[in-house]
């Protein structure tokens, strides 16, 4: 974990400590003049590395409010840095606080605070260590910005409130109008609040609070809540001082409270806030710093590089994640295969012993399969009559002269010895006998067996043809029919058909 060096700036002093889990531990002070200057840079090297933040407690802070048409993107900050240089010429270390929109004025109109370390000179050498070691600072902090930021995030303060603080730099005295900071003053050399200092801690409050009057900022009816911060001990001491009037109310506000409920693990040193200001300008990001970009490029350098490493650490990660869960994929395959070849055996084994136990069969077991295999092929291929039978009817209801004296079919293979087992044909022969007294009349019976072989035709795949006719056409014999034949004259003509069976779909 990255080490965090907290800097505290006052007008004699800087103040170092290193953040660790919550608790603020003090790692050494550096008077404002070359020899602290040289110690400072000694530690800085000593130290090897970490991140520095600066918070500054002085006097020389301006504060100025302004309304400004509400703009975005880079028209924004073109208009803010153009007004904080005119604002305060000749300082690079100020920021502007967004304090809501007006509501007296345009519709669009945004109210700003424009905050400033008007003396840059004295934090200059302090920053030039920081430079030549290449140590990144990740900002430099207002203690009226932090104490704003508290204030918003712990408390709703009233519409207007004054904030009491005391620290090493003095007694600090921030005025918060609308929620927001509006004015904040520093009085020097009142670090701690005692029997002796009580009433010039009163009289730096009254001081402040005409002041507030006579710049308009407080309406000239109403009571100003203010709110000093500090333990009991000390406000015992501080309260005979304090006098409330029709102006002005006092309040007294535990510090222990205050750093329990931002998680300090450090107790409070009686009403010193510090080691709440530091432990909470580390643990809120992305508060308002003055610092320009160049004073931070080393620490922008440093979270390019943190990031790369942790895209790194994180594709790292994730591989192992990955190549863990294919291990897991594949060792479970591998169980199941190893329990499948396992069952495998057993039921090889099961099965060998059904077959010993079975009864010895008449035959071979290939002979009774192919003999099976052979039956099942004869018995999908065996033809029936049906078909044809069910159209030679029909045809026979058409010609009501017709008789139907005999019908016979027969199966037929034309498989050779060698050649494999085929499915089987079969034909078939219709007797049928025409009326005896069509007899004399040759050319009717012609008719009648023409007529009757066109309806058996009718029907696709029904073959039939004529083996035998009733009378014979013949080209090299007579004209005549069966009853002149000099074999025993039929009683009736008659007419012979055959057909051939399909086989089963």
């Amino acid at each position: 974990m990255t080490t965090r060096h907290l800097l505290y700036l006052d007008a004699n002093i800087l103040h170092s400590f290193r953040w660790q889990h919550g608790s603020i531990v003090p790692t050494g002070h550096y008077p404002a003049d070359d020899t602290g200057i040289r110690a400072f840079a000694d530690a800085v090297r000593q130290a090897g590395g970490g991140l520095y933040t600066l918070l500054v407690d002085l006097v020389e802070e301006g504060f100025h409010a302004d309304t400004l048409p509400s703009v975005r993107g880079p028209d924004r900050q073109a208009m803010l840095e153009r007004k904080r240089s005119q604002t305060f010429f000749g300082t690079p270390l100020s920021g502007a606080l967004s304090v809501g929109h007006d509501r007296n004025g345009r519709r669009h109109d945004e109210r700003f605070l424009f905050v400033a370390l008007t003396r840059p000179a004295i934090i200059d050498p302090w920053l030039q260590v920081l430079r030549a070691a290449n140590a990144p600072l990740t900002g430099i902090h207002s203690v009226a910005l932090l104490l704003d930021s508290l204030v918003q995030r712990l408390a709703r303060p009233a519409e207007r409130c004054l904030l009491v603080t005391l620290a090493p730099g003095g007694m600090r005295q921030t005025f918060i109008d609308q929620g927001h900071l509006r004015f904040s003053r520093l009085a020097p050399g009142l670090t701690e609040i005692s029997a002796d200092t009580a009433t010039r801690c009163a009289s730096e409050i009254l001081k402040t609070h005409s002041y507030l009057t006579g710049q308009r900022m407080l309406p000239r009816s109403g009571r100003l809540p203010i709110y000093i911060v500090c333990d009991a001990a000390d406000y015992t001491h501080l309260a005979p001082a304090l006098a409330d009037t029709d102006e002005r109310t006092h309040h007294h506000t535990e510090l222990s409270d205050i750093a329990h409920k931002i998680g300090l693990q450090t107790p409070a040193a009686h009403s010193n806030t510090l080691p709440v200001l530091l432990h909470w300008m580390v643990r809120e990001s992305g508060q308002l710093q003055l610092a320009p970009p160049p004073e931070r490029r080393t620490y922008r350098l440093w979270q390019a590089r943190q990031a790369i490493i942790g895209t790194g650490v994180a594709l790292c990660a994730a591989a192992l994640l990955f190549a863990a869960k294919l291990w897991f994929e594949t060792d479970t395959l591998d169980q199941k295969t190893q329990q499948l070849r396992v069952q495998n055996v057993a039921l090889q084994a099961h099965l060998a012993q059904l077959q010993t136990e079975l009864p010895p069969l008449p035959a071979p077991l290939d002979d009774l399969r192919s003999a099976l295999a052979t039956l099942d092929l004869l018995q999908r291929g065996d033809p029936t009559p049906r078909p044809w039978l069910s159209h030679l009817s029909r045809a026979l209801d058409a010609h009501p002269e017709l008789t139907l004296d005999t019908i016979e079919w027969r199966y037929r293979t034309q498989d050779t010895p060698t050649a494999p087992v085929s499915a089987p044909q079969a034909e078939g022969r219709a007797l049928l006998s025409l009326p005896a007294p069509m007899i004399a009349e040759r050319r009717a019976m012609i008719a009648t067996t023409e007529s009757f072989l066109a309806d058996l035709a009718r029907s696709p795949g029904k073959a039939a043809r004529v083996t035998r006719m009733p009378v014979e056409l013949q080209s090299d014999r007579a004209f005549r029919s069966t009853t002149t034949s000099t074999a025993a004259p039929p009683a009736v003509p008659q007419l012979e058909v055959s057909f051939a069976l399909e086989d089963p779909p």
